[in-house]
């Protein structure tokens, strides 16, 4: 890859700024470590300092005197200073000329400037100084200079300098490695990504397992188009499932008008016209399920939500179907153990309930039973219509939501398979399951109403 791509890539530009970050921090370590050893230094010197001043006010005139001599012949660089001043400010003996003007005399070690005495012309230099008055009245002036502690910071600053450019060179060697790893995975994706683009759906991204963010998107992005193949087989199955069942009826319905031509009595063509409108009301409720299957699939949100009592929408079910239940000699009735309500698309819940009170009936034999039941599943609620009918065979209860899906037991009984179909589709707009529970006889069906906070729209 060219330089400039390289360094306009958001990688390599993350570990640029990572590798400036490192040697901030590192610059920021060292000049804490240049300032505290001096701090350290200095103050090492104003503890001493202070105590050999204490300790030497307590000797005798004679033995002072002695004691500043001697500390004065053993400094061979010159660095330290001593001094006894009578109580009129004359030197008495030591190496400094007179007491700094700006020096309290209180015992406490201060840093100011000094003129020492030399043997060439007095100087004015930094030093670290501490003065004690004697009983009678003398003053003793004990210091040193900050050679030491000049000489301790240059060297930490040397330290300093030559650390600090392999220090940035590794960083940025460092975030260039980190960035150029993570570039070609990035290109690879992009790669992948195309192809895709391209047409090749079957292409998926490559999962290094390491479970970084790279990886994740990636996981993602696998199964987005997972969904994206299913739905477009969906598609080409709808399509081809139209064709299929509507040609036939079409064909039929082109014969029977065909014949009808030819009819001459009126109640020969009267009952060909009948049976026409009959399947064209079939094609139609077909044609209007699916666009109404599509409607809801391609829905990114609810627009009617409100809180909807599960057993005000039970007993509105119940009274329309009722007739119909009477009609084959059906107990159809509602049973509630818990009141509840859920956040949902009225209209909409009374669309699914209607397609499995509707299935039930028509499922259910003469004689037999219906129920709209209200309950709940681990502090969940769930509407759930039972009957006593065929049921549904446990091999065919992932099949039954497919479009046109219809089991060998129901092919002689009018539909078009459309309606669970449309059930599940609105609980998955809904974020709602769509439950088949196991039992003896009949079949079972309910709505779990799984609460979901993105179900309101902003």
């Amino acid at each position: 890859m060219q330089l400039p791509k390289l360094i306009q890539a958001a990688p390599f530009r993350l570990a640029l700024a990572f590798a400036t970050a490192l040697t901030g921090s590192t610059i920021a370590i060292f000049g804490y470590i240049y300032w505290q050893t001096a701090e350290m230094e200095t103050n090492r010197m104003h503890r001493y300092l202070e105590l050999e001043a204490e300790e030497a006010i307590q000797a005798t005139e004679p033995r002072l005197l002695e004691q500043v001599e001697t500390r004065m012949a053993n400094d061979l660089h010159q660095n330290t200073y001593g001094a006894l001043f009578d109580p009129q400010g004359v030197r008495v003996a030591g190496n400094l000329a007179e007491i700094p003007s700006d020096l309290p005399v209180d015992g406490v070690a201060h840093q100011i400037l000094a003129t020492p005495l030399n043997s060439g012309t007095p100087r004015i230099e930094a030093a670290i100084i501490v003065a004690r008055r004697r009983a009678d009245g003398s003053v003793l002036v004990l210091g040193h200079d900050l050679d030491e502690v000049v000489a301790l910071q240059s060297v930490v600053l040397k330290a300093l300098e030559r650390g600090m450019l392999p220090t940035v060179i590794l960083a940025l060697l460092l975030g260039a490695f980190v960035g150029t790893k993570a570039l070609k995975r990035v290109k690879t994706l992009h790669r992948t990504i195309g192809r895709i683009m391209h047409g090749n759906l079957l292409e998926r991204l490559a999962v290094t397992g390491v479970g970084d963010d790279l990886d994740s998107l990636a996981v993602e992005i696998n199964l987005m188009l997972d969904e994206i193949v299913t739905l477009m087989e969906e598609i080409r199955s709808v399509g081809d499932n139209i064709a299929h069942d509507l040609r036939t009826p079409l064909s039929v319905l082109y014969a029977r008008l065909e014949r009808g031509l030819t009819e001459s009595r009126p109640d020969a063509l009267h009952e060909t016209i009948g049976q026409s409108l009959a399947d064209l009301d079939r094609a139609l409720t077909t044609i209007t399920s699916l666009l109404r299957i599509a409607e809801i699939e391609n829905s990114r949100r609810l627009r009617c939500i409100a809180q909807t009592e599960l057993t005000e929408l039970a007993a509105e079910i119940h009274e329309l179907y009722e007739p119909l239940a009477e009609a084959k000699s059906i107990d159809f009735q509602v049973v509630q153990s818990t009141r509840a309500t859920v956040e949902a698309d009225r209209d909409m819940l009374i669309e699914a309930l209607s397609n499995l009170v509707d299935n039930a009936i028509k499922f259910t034999p003469p004689g037999g039973s219906v129920r709209i039941e209200i309950a709940e599943d681990a502090g969940v609620p769930v509407i759930r219509v039972t009957d006593t009918g065929s049921g549904i065979p446990a091999a065919e209860r992932d099949k039954v939501t497919q479009r046109y899906y219809r089991s060998d037991r129901s092919r002689h009984i009018r539909g078009s398979g459309l309606g669970l179909s449309l059930v599940a589709a609105i609980a998955k707009l809904h974020g709602f399951r769509l439950q088949i529970a196991e039992i003896e006889q009949g079949a079972s069906l309910g709505l779990l109403c799984t609460p979901r906070v993105s179900l309101v729209e902003h």
